[in-house]
């Protein structure tokens, strides 16, 4: 029986080759030290497609087109925006991009009246207020102590108010408490300002400018005041001149005794014996030494409470830096 031998690979010229090959094995060769490593990446996501700007998915407009009846023209032309309306109680409030004027309010009114007629409740409006300053000069001094002049001044006036005519219809449009100042520490006269609630275009202040109030069987006359006209007092430092936002002092100071606390802690961290006594900042740091033992920051016998309303007053205590 014959057996086939191995065929024997040749070389290109059909002779068999001079050398063995190698044996094959399992074992992975260790690659050559001079071949650089191959570094393998990682494929990353799909990138999107640009959408184009030309194009847009789902609604594009962010609002409710209300079509008027037939034949209705709009005879107001206007940018303002109607963003969105909440539920008020006994209304609904619709939030515009910036305060209408009277005429877009009119506009909106009468639009909203004619898409939902009802001739037994017709749909009305609150008219958009603001805030106007009045001042009223010249009022008598009501001679009372340091600590009750505010409140009977205050007691005084609100009396004159109810019995003028122009005072009773001004009074009903108070927006905060009257303010009062004297025209000088040894003057019978004093200042009110009054902030009011007005219209956008302060119609309310213009009817009241010019006109007189009877207090105390004195024409008193009413002007119009700058906005923030009185200096304020930081409830951080107890400083007159800044708001606490934007105070620059490192830590708190107690109203009371000037010590680094607040006033809530002052018990706390002040002597029983000092607990009662009383050190104003203000007349400290303007080195008024014969007043800054008897009050407090806070108290109206303070010269700095007294002249608050004075700018030029309160920049002239403290020395320049």
């Amino acid at each position: 029986m014959e057996v086939d031998e191995p065929a024997v690979p040749s070389s290109a010229s059909g002779m068999a080759p001079t050398k063995p090959l190698p044996i094959p094995s399992s074992k992975r060769a260790s690659a050559p030290k001079d071949v650089p490593p191959v570094l393998f990446r990682v494929p990353s996501a799909p990138r999107k497609r640009h959408q184009g700007k030309h194009t847009a998915h789902g609604a594009s407009r962010r609002g409710i087109i209300l079509t008027p009846p037939a034949g209705y023209s709009s005879d107001v032309k206007s940018n303002v925006t109607l963003t969105h309306a909440t539920d008020e109680g006994n209304g609904i409030f619709l939030a515009a991009s910036r305060v209408p004027t009277a005429a877009e309010i009119q506009f909106v009114l009468k639009h909203v009246r004619q898409t939902f007629p009802n001739k037994a409740t017709p749909i009305v409006h609150s008219p958009a207020t603001s805030t106007s300053y009045l001042k009223i000069v010249d009022i008598p001094h009501v001679p009372a102590s340091p600590k009750e002049w505010a409140t009977k001044q205050h007691e005084a006036f609100m009396y004159a108010l109810d019995k003028s005519p122009v005072g009773a219809e001004l009074a009903k449009i108070i927006k905060h408490k009257p303010r009062f100042m004297r025209a000088s520490p040894h003057s019978d006269l004093c200042w009110a300002w009054i902030d009011i609630h007005d219209t956008v275009s302060g119609s309310n202040a213009q009817d009241y400018i010019s006109k007189f109030i009877s207090v105390c069987g004195v024409n008193c006359q009413i002007k119009g005041a700058k906005l923030h006209s009185g200096s304020v007092r930081c409830a951080h430092c107890q400083r007159w001149g800044h708001h606490s936002d934007q105070c620059r002092a490192k830590c708190a100071r107690c109203p009371l005794c000037g010590g680094p606390h607040s006033e809530a802690n002052h018990s706390k961290c002040v002597d029983a014996s000092r607990v009662d006594a009383r050190h104003c900042v203000n007349c400290t740091v303007a080195k008024r030494p014969a007043d800054k033992h008897t009050h407090s920051a806070t108290d109206t016998l303070c010269p700095f409470w007294r002249n608050r309303f004075d700018r030029l007053w309160l920049k002239r205590q403290f020395p320049k830096n």
